[in-house]
């Protein structure tokens, strides 16, 4: 089918007079609709984002603290002396403060403290069962299921909020099936007392017999949930004002450009309609509101069928559609990658951090108690924890540079042999493993112009790969060879290997093979190989067998 040409239309019916159709009702730019709509549409998605994320937020920040209130209470109730503890409700005198005197009480008092400065949120009291004969009390005893408190943290902080020493207390459902069933219970919601909002926990102690003889509770105050709720809430509006103004003035600029030119075209369109042509054609059922589409409809509505440029516009809107896609998957790629880097680098920092924190702790808290060798490897614990974090840092800079084209390369005169020995007792000494480091040189290389830096970032990343990779006590084999004006290195070890279906994405940033496990690594050591081999113009390789071992083959020129 040919398409029909427009001109001898439009002249075939440049005789005919139409009416104009009369526009009704007041008429309303598009430029204030899309502002009307924008603030509509994004003030209740904000809304419904700003609900969902506030709940979300306040449930893990509740669950998290229950976790925290477990585990706390848990490692408590694992130090308190129990035998001690029943010596003292046996024998334990209250003083006139209504607490004790007696040694063991300071003792238990002691050890709560100890778990508070750990966790400071955390209120912990004793008590044993008193719904049993012979039990010693102070005053009447209580209703219900009977506990007798013993030793109160809150006696050395705030007394008046602190259970006596031997007071009667009538125990909850929790604390009761707590002593009942043996295992630790939490109040299933938070509850309110005269001195504020709080959620508990109790776990049995048992006697050396393997006996519920008393119990542990854990009290947290609410004030913590409080402050992320606040911090959110303050966060999302600071936000929301940021966004809605950045966005509206945008839609405002947006909205001229697009209405500018919706206003070009339509006098345009009414200069073909009614100039020369004499055409005058108006909508059947015209808007209530009409705007400048509504015009620009009415115009083309006669002239649609026999614009001869609808093949370009199609053309142009697959090549518009196109670039969008395109646009699309690299937003798409730039977003996975950011994702894994910034799980990356949390997973990698994480455990350093928690080494740090446990070794200073335990130096802070106990290093009266602790021999010097036991600090000397406490010291050694954090240094190593710091050497770990500043590396990751360092593969982080050095494969930023690469992707950014900005890595330097400095070749220098160097003595290949000489230097790859050094480098090898380094690696020996610093990572201190049970493998065997062997090198074997086949001669030359004596006149070779390398940067030392990044040779040293590609022999090290193998040579850390393939002990990091390998069963204990296995052999590490570098070979150098130097043949036709090429520097052959061949790193050799007999590990885990390499899957198959992992080997073509191997050099790719962040990615690990499927087989590594628990082995901790961040996926850019290769990654980084691969940017300062290139820039010796080299080229790297690798042969693998999962389960046999691995070989890196690199081939660098001796002169640049």
């Amino acid at each position: 089918m040919t398409s029909t040409p427009l001109l001898p239309l439009i002249l075939q019916h440049s005789s005919m007079k139409l009416p104009i159709a009369r526009q009704q009702g007041r008429f309303i730019s598009l430029r204030f609709k899309l502002l009307i709509a924008f603030s509509i549409v994004f003030t209740a998605i904000f809304a419904m984002v700003f609900i969902r994320s506030y709940r979300y937020s306040t449930d893990k920040a509740m669950e998290r603290l229950r976790e925290d209130m477990e585990v706390t209470l848990l490692g408590a109730a694992a130090g308190v002396d129990v035998e001690e503890l029943m010596d003292l409700y046996a024998e334990g005198e209250p003083n006139s403060e209504q607490f004790s005197d007696d040694p063991r009480f300071e003792n238990q008092l002691d050890w709560l403290e100890l778990v508070q400065s750990i966790e400071p949120r955390a209120w912990l009291y004793t008590y044993i069962p008193g719904n049993r004969e012979s039990v010693r009390r102070i005053g009447e005893p209580a209703t219900g299921y009977e506990v007798i408190f013993l030793v109160d943290l809150w006696a050395e902080r705030e007394a008046e909020k602190a259970a006596k020493f031997l007071e009667s207390y009538s125990a909850s459902r929790w604390m009761a099936q707590s002593l009942e069933t043996g295992q630790l219970m939490q109040r299933p919601e938070p509850y309110t007392d005269f001195w504020g909002n709080w959620i508990s926990a109790y776990a049995p102690l048992f006697d050396s017999a393997g006996n519920v003889v008393a119990g542990i509770g854990i009290d947290i105050e609410m004030d913590y949930v409080r402050t992320v709720q606040q911090g959110i809430l303050v966060g999302t509006l600071r936000w929301f004002t940021a966004a809605y103004g950045s966005l509206f003035l945008l839609i405002y600029w947006l909205s001229g450009v697009l209405t500018s030119k919706l206003t070009h075209l339509t006098r345009s369109a009414r200069l073909i309609g009614t100039g020369n042509y004499d055409i005058d054609v108006g909508f059947d059922r015209p808007s209530s509101f009409p705007d400048e589409l509504d015009t620009l409809a009415e115009v083309f509505d006669t002239t649609i069928d026999r614009i001869r440029t609808r093949e370009q516009l199609i053309r142009e809107v697959k090549q518009t559609e196109d670039e969008m896609r395109h646009a699309l998957e690299e937003e798409r790629e730039l977003n996975e990658l950011t994702s894994r880097f910034v799980s990356m680098v949390s997973h990698e920092l994480r455990t350093p951090l928690t080494v740090v924190r446990t070794s200073t702790e335990l130096l802070e808290h106990y290093s009266d108690r602790l021999s010097e060798a036991k600090q000397e490897e406490y010291y050694q614990r954090i240094r190593g924890a710091i050497q770990n974090m500043a590396q990751l840092i360092d593969d982080v800079l050095v494969a930023g540079k690469a992707e950014a084209g900005k890595l330097d390369f400095e070749p220098v005169p160097l003595e290949l042999a000489k230097y790859c020995r050094e480098l090898i007792e380094e690696i020996r000494v610093n990572v201190q493993s049970n493998h065997t480091l062997t090198f074997a040189w086949h001669g030359g290389g004596e006149e070779t112009v390398m940067d030392p830096k990044l040779l040293r970032i590609i022999l090290s990343n193998l040579l850390f790969n393939a002990i990091k990779y390998s069963p204990a006590g296995s052999t590490v084999e570098i070979e150098l060879f130097c043949i036709d004006l090429m520097a052959v290195f061949e790193i050799r070890d007999r590990g885990i290997g390499i899957p198959v279906a992992d080997q073509p994405h191997l050099f790719k940033s962040f990615h690990r093979a499927r087989n590594v496990g628990a082995i901790r690594g961040t996926g850019l050591g290769l990654a980084i190989v691969k940017h300062c081999v290139n820039h010796h113009h080299g080229q790297v390789t690798f042969v693998s067998q999962e389960g046999q071992g691995t070989t890196f083959v690199v081939k660098l020129p001796l002169k640049p």
